[in-house]
């Protein structure tokens, strides 16, 4: 095809010379005959490339037919810019409209905290995220937009959003069914945007609580893990098969973090895990690998790799760990995203960071602000062979699979089916399900004996209720970091349920509840409600000494402070203390003196949660995911503890009967 076009093309140019020595004019034709063969040349490039074009689209503009060969058309007649260029995804605030058009770059993300210029409200992200996606559109072969954000635990990003418990309460939970019904309603919320793209699940199980991203695991068990994020991912990318196409009220899911977080030293968040390849290939056939396994099982269409590094070797330039085991061993299919500016943590200089990570398996680039300038070095790097044309082309047809399976070429950027989504977004509906989830998520660890009734029994007879500390009246503590920023923040930062309110719509019909930051309190209160726990953080800012794994200063002086109240009225009322933090943290101190002990975890916006279990029908179902130490002094050694230094047992979790509930 090309080459008849090809000679088509050359004899109008032959004829026109001819023609021009006819007339009368053979100099003219022969001064320019160099510079009519360079047009002709010119004009028969151009030419096939734009009859090729053509034929191409008929191919991967068509739903109809294999994925395979749509990701084959469409790659054969990319310029090498065109597959540099989807190689790369910027933070939307270094990427313009202009950037967009000029470029075609692959991806936009928003980092935590990035919002529109416009506001944090979903409208504003709406316009943003689909005006980026349309400028794409206008590019030569119109290759999709693909936009990504942390929705971790709902679409956390954005203010109104239905926000969910940390993972780590999801473990609590431990229902697959809870988290099929989780990812439908993130889903929605995500695509509400326009966004396509979530950086979740994570399937960290974290074995040092010091560590910072600890909430963000499910369990320290990788079976648990195994059990909640293979359903998720499933149900998050439309529970599609092989290689169907995801329905368009379903997102992309991200396996993260390839491999080996969790059982850094310390606990240190980035740090290195101290073991000789050879060991840790072990410790993947104990089960850290299952987690992966199981996502890509259901058809997980991304992996990120790890900040951490194995024997000092970073994960992003680990071609043993990125192709040998994920690609080749474990048959992952899909596309390798970099962590955001990762590759600045490898070795070498900035091309050689690049080369490395590309050659070890790392498909697409998230390089916040040096997108433009990683692109050319992918370009640099191919004609000079230090990345293969082979290597590039296998990561442009990852990444085009992606946006082929996910349906983006047959999106409509900003559709009837959107606007629609966008009206559910924060609904009533969805928010009762993520009130099931902090149900579901509490664990009561400890239902004391109060005359004669267990506390949980006998807290049904309140009629006055005090509820002291700041975290019973702040959405942000509730929901800890990733939450509307990167690190989240203590306040009302979005739309909720503090716990304080989920109580008084409770039980306003029979009880007084009043609330008190400092902890003063009304003599004639019979229930005592506390409320400790940690302020919000995300990664290394959690990092933490085991002195520092405690309720927080204004907490530990709350808690002083209600002793000397209680002895100073001369009454007994019943205790409850409720901690809210993303990890177990030290309250040795404190299980002792109070009636009752629960662990919330970080529940989201959704406080009433508490509420519908403390003082409603509900009862509680959740158990520990996770080893609770007495003297967090030996937090590094937790694992080889004897019994009698363990305050709480993983699985450990009681209902109001008082009966050792059975983790499932």
């Amino acid at each position: 095809m090309k080459g008849k076009k090809l000679i088509k093309v050359l004899s109008a140019v032959l004829a026109s010379a001819l023609f021009l020595t006819s007339c009368g004019k053979a100099e003219e034709a022969s001064v320019s005959s160099e510079t009519w063969i360079s047009a002709g040349s010119e004009l028969a490039e151009e030419a096939v490339d734009e009859q090729a074009l053509e034929e191409a689209k008929k191919i991967y503009l068509n739903k109809d037919l294999p994925v395979a060969e749509r990701v084959e058309a469409l790659l054969s007649v990319m310029t090498l810019e065109e597959k540099a260029y989807q190689c790369v995804q910027g933070e939307q605030d270094n990427v313009s409209v202009e950037d967009v058009k000029r470029t075609g770059i692959g991806s936009v993300l928003s980092g935590g905290g990035s919002d529109p210029v416009e506001g944090n409200l979903p409208e504003h992200w709406q316009k943003r995220v689909n005006e980026l996606k349309a400028a794409a559109l206008e590019t030569r072969l119109g290759i999709p937009l693909l936009y990504g954000i942390d929705a971790v635990h709902g679409n956390n990003n954005i203010y109104g959003a239905t926000v969910f418990p940390h993972n780590i309460g999801l473990g609590a939970a431990n229902d697959p069914e809870l988290m099929e019904e989780i990812a439908h309603v993130v889903a929605r919320e995500v695509r509400a945007i326009g966004v396509q793209y979530s950086f979740a699940p994570c399937l960290a199980n974290p074995q040092n609580e010091r560590w910072g991203r600890t909430y963000e695991g499910f369990s320290e068990k990788t079976a648990d893990v195994v059990r909640l994020a293979g359903p998720f991912v499933a149900a998050l990318q439309g529970n599609v098969k092989g290689d169907e196409y995801m329905p368009e009220d379903a997102i992309i899911a991200c396996a993260k973090h390839f491999i080996g977080e969790g059982y850094t030293a310390e606990g240190v968040n980035q740090g290195n895990v101290e073991m000789s390849a050879a060991e840790f290939d072990e410790l993947l056939g104990m089960g850290v690998v299952d987690p992966y396994k199981a996502c890509i099982d259901n058809n997980v269409l991304t992996v990120m790799p790890s900040y951490n590094s194995i024997d000092g070797l970073k994960c992003h330039e680990n071609k043993h760990l990125l192709t040998d085991v994920l690609k080749e061993q474990l048959g992952f299919k899909g596309m390798v995203i970099s962590d955001y500016n990762a590759i600045g943590q490898c070795s070498g200089t900035y091309d050689e960071e690049v080369a490395n990570c590309m050659n070890a398996g790392v498909d697409m680039f998230m390089e916040a602000q040096e997108w433009d300038r990683c692109a050319q070095t992918i370009i640099k790097l191919v004609k000079k062979g230090e990345i293969s044309e082979e290597r590039l082309d296998d990561a442009v047809s990852r990444i085009l699979r992606v946006k082929f399976m996910s349906n983006m070429f047959d999106e409509e950027v900003g559709s009837a089916h959107e606007n629609e989504l966008f009206g559910e977004f924060g609904s009533e509906e969805n928010r009762e399900v993520a009130r099931r989830a902090v149900r579901e998520s509490l664990v009561l660890l400890k239902n004391g004996n109060v005359d004669g009734k267990l506390a949980m029994e006998k807290i049904k007879e309140a009629t006055n209720i005090t509820v002291c500390g700041s975290g019973a009246f702040d959405i942000g503590r509730q929901c800890g970091g990733w939450t509307i920023s990167w690190q989240g923040e203590a306040g009302n930062i979005t739309l909720g349920t503090p716990i304080v309110q989920g109580i008084y719509d409770e039980v306003k019909e029979y009880a007084k509840v009043s609330h008190s930051v400092r902890g003063e309190l009304d003599a004639a209160s019979d229930v005592i409600v506390t409320v400790v726990g940690e302020n919000p953080y995300a990664e290394s800012a959690g990092d933490v000494k085991p002195s520092d794994l405690k309720p927080i200063s204004g907490d530990v002086k709350l808690l002083e402070t209600i002793e000397e109240q209680i002895a100073a009225n001369g009454n007994d009322p019943l205790k409850v203390l409720i901690v809210i933090a993303g990890r177990p943290i030290d309250i040795n101190d404190y299980v002792d003196k109070y009636d009752a002990v629960v662990m919330a975890f970080l529940p989201g916006t959704e406080g009433e949660g508490i509420a519908d279990v403390l003082f409603g029908d509900y009862d509680f179902t959740g158990t520990l995911p996770i080893t609770w130490v007495k003297d967090f002094k030996k937090i590094d050694e937790k694992h080889e503890l004897p019994e009698s230094e363990i305050l709480f047992p993983y699985g450990f979790g009681l209902n109001k009967t008082g009966e050792l509930l059975v983790r499932k």
